[in-house]
């Protein structure tokens, strides 16, 4: 922006010195404005990357149009140029605009989108664009999304200019009919076919790079999202802390799909609104000049460009009416999506868990739950029907009187003889484009609504990101040292605070088989969530092995979409092991009747045991062979000669494996060598200690 500043400056230097000594008759305000477009793309360059993008390529265009009026004025254009380039009037919008453009940059609203929209246009990741003939290109991402655009700003330009010469042949065409004027009546047709086709052209092109735009930008957002959602824990830290960020399904799939595609549509939209708004005025102005209106010959008052305050007080009536009418619509739209959301979300945990729900004959609860949340649904959508009939109410009657408006306040004129046909249709035509633009606001009210509640939702799922990604304060501290697995003034906290486990001080060594043991309820997995570093909340430190490797085993296993080998693969990807790797291990771990199964693609958490489950979850830490091995409760659902073999098959298999395991059953005291007992204390609070092997009760 800085060289952009620059350039300004040194136009209007240029331009005022030009004309100072005669060379140019450009008056003095356009050289004012253009050193004033400096001051502006100086200021910008602390604003947001999009809007900043913006504001240059009005500045850029205001340059440009000084130079072609510069070159006009010179002479170098030809007469049958000259109405189709820059009047001095319109060199005027663009500063203007681009000054608008930086001060709305401060509205809170606006800042809210700009911080979701401005990570894609200045990342530093690389992308491919395929150009036809001349083959395929890596360029940084951000480069192709504000090369991007700038084309459709620059196509919304053209359309505007477009729109402009059309109408100014509609004046000429029907003027042309209603005197029977047959050769202007063809030359003009002509002209009507050239401009039409120009205007389908740039219609389907701005379509296609909107479009392109789109799925390049949630393509890069749904990935930073998923990453973001997918890195460190994060997904699961996030539903503990219990804010702004449920239904994180809903955010990435189709909040950022929604986002993309309205934050472009939106910003073109307004664009090409202040465009047309600036053009037609100037041509609504001069059609209407001025207005007196006449009572028995008394000339009672006159209006200078009556027709434009007509349409500026009508748009701003019927903005302020409906912004009044369908303001409820917002929050409305918010909870809507969120009770959307719910409704889907029940009917998963339904499907997922179809034969628990069976056996315990759990349908009644099951209908009263989602008869509950639909219920919701229906009562939030009856309220988005009151909300949206009564904004349609509104916006119905405003259109049809928009589109008559006009005529009516010409009526006099035309009958009278005073404005003709062609007149009346080119005044009727500026007057619905400057009313259209005024009236956008009116126009896009309940797409709006549902926009700021995406960006809500967004700004809701960011927020709860950011807060996960920061440790909480005071937080458990983990680093990679030594050979040893070692707790030191350990204190595990539910994310309010409240005392859990305590951990004063407790080492294991490698190759140690240690067993924690405790009452229901004491957090023996709540410490195991800390040891594997997704549990940040609490206090102390903690020594992992340096560059060991560590894997956890919980007592209901995961299973990912896919095929048999890919869930005992997880978590390593896919190849990552031979057919005979997988097979060898599935043997280990007594199943050896899924060994020809790995191609089926099924539900596997529904099809196998509990006890399948949690042999087949062995056979994964079979295939990674970790240096640390902690199982809580993995073996649970195994009877104790099965339960005895699989440890043996780890014993046998892992032989250099260091073992942690929960357990509550006295035959696990056979595979360990190590005792550690949480206690619960007068406070509450479980404190974890070494007790004697053999004493383990139980039951």
């Amino acid at each position: 922006m800085i060289l952009i500043a620059v350039a300004a400056a040194l136009t209007g230097l240029v331009v005022a010195v030009a004309s100072a000594l005669g060379f140019t008759a450009i008056p003095y305000w356009i050289w004012l404005l253009t050193l004033v477009a400096a001051p502006i793309a100086y200021f910008s360059r602390g604003i947001s990357t999009m809007l900043k993008a913006v504001i240059g390529f009005l500045i850029l265009w205001h340059l440009l149009a000084v130079l072609v009026l510069m070159a006009k004025q010179a002479g170098v254009f030809g007469e049958a140029l000259g109405p189709y380039l820059p009047t001095q009037a319109s060199v005027l919008l663009s500063v203007i605009f681009a000054g608008v453009v930086l001060a709305v940059s401060y509205i809170p609203v606006v800042r809210q989108v700009t911080d979701l929209a401005d990570p894609y246009f200045e990342t530093r990741e690389s992308g491919t664009v395929s150009i036809p003939f001349l083959g395929t290109f890596s360029v940084p991402e951000r480069y192709v999304g504000l090369s991007l655009l700038w084309l459709l700003l620059a196509i919304n330009v053209a359309q505007v200019l477009i729109t402009v010469l059309l109408n100014q042949w509609n004046g000429r065409f029907y003027t042309a009919l209603q005197e029977r004027d047959e050769a202007t009546f063809w030359i003009e047709l002509r002209f009507w076919v050239v401009i039409v086709f120009i205007w389908v052209v740039s219609a389907v092109y701005e379509l296609y790079l909107t479009q392109y735009l789109e799925i390049r930008w949630r393509r890069w957002l749904t990935t930073t999202m998923t990453e973001r959602w997918l890195t460190n824990g994060g997904h699961y830290r996030m539903r503990l802390t219990g804010d702004a960020a449920d239904n994180p399904d809903q955010r990435i799939a189709e909040d950022a799909r929604l986002f993309c595609e309205k934050t472009i549509s939106f910003l073109i939209r307004f664009f090409a609104s202040v465009l047309s708004l600036y053009a037609f005025v100037l041509i609504l102005w001069g059609l209407s000049a001025n207005f007196s209106y006449q009572i028995g010959g008394i000339n009672l008052v006159a209006i200078p460009g009556y027709l434009v305050w007509a349409a500026l007080i009508f748009a701003v009536t019927g903005t302020v009416a409906a912004h009044y009418i369908g303001r409820p619509l917002i929050g409305v739209n918010y909870d809507r999506q969120r009770y959307e959301a719910d409704f889907r979300y029940t009917l998963v945990r339904v499907r997922e868990n179809d034969e628990q729900i069976a056996l315990l004959k759990g349908e009644p609860a099951e209908r009263e739950g989602l008869g509950r949340r639909f219920k919701n649904l229906v009562t939030n959508w009856a309220a988005y029907m009151k909300h949206t009939k009564r904004l349609t109410w509104f916006t119905s009657f405003y259109g049809q009187v928009s589109s008559v408006f006009p005529i009516i306040i010409l009526a006099p004129a035309y009958f009278s003889g005073a404005v003709q046909l062609g007149a009346l249709t080119q005044t009727s035509g500026a007057f619905g484009r400057v009313e259209g633009a005024l009236a956008l606001f009116i126009d896009l009210y309940r797409q709006l609504a549902d926009y700021k509640s995406v960006i809500d939702r967004l700004t809701g799922f960011a927020r709860s990101a950011e807060t996960v990604e920061r440790p909480p304060v005071p937080a458990i501290t983990t680093k990679a040292e030594g050979s040893q697995l070692t707790l030191a003034d350990l204190k595990v906290t539910l994310p309010s605070g409240q005392p859990v486990v305590s951990v004063p001080k407790l080492s294991i060594k490698a190759g140690e088989r240690v067993l924690v043991t405790g009452p229901s309820g004491s957090g023996k997995s709540t410490l195991f969530r800390a040891l594997s570093g997704i549990w940040p909340h609490g206090s102390g430190a903690i020594t992992v092995p340096a560059g060991a490797s560590l894997m956890l085993l919980p007592q209901r296993p995961y299973f990912p979409v896919g095929s048999l080998r890919d869930a005992v693969s997880y978590p390593a990807e896919r190849g990552a092991y031979s057919d005979s790797e997988i097979m060898a291990a599935l043997e280990a771990v007594k199943l050896p009747g899924l060994t020809s199964r790995l191609d089926e693609e099924q539900p596997w958490q529904m099809i196998l045991s509990g006890g399948e489950q949690q042999r087949l979850a062995m056979a994964r830490a079979l295939l990674a062979k970790p240096k640390w091995l902690f199982l809580d409760e993995a073996t649970a659902a195994i009877d104790e000669p099965g339960e005895a073999a699989l440890y043996a098959a780890i014993r046998d298999a892992l032989p250099d494996t260091t073992l942690i395991s929960i357990g509550h059953r006295s035959t696990l005291a056979n595979f360990h060598d190590r005792r550690v007992a949480l206690t619960k204390t007068e406070t509450g609070e479980h404190v974890a200690a070494d007790a004697p092997l053999m004493m383990l009760s139980k039951g």
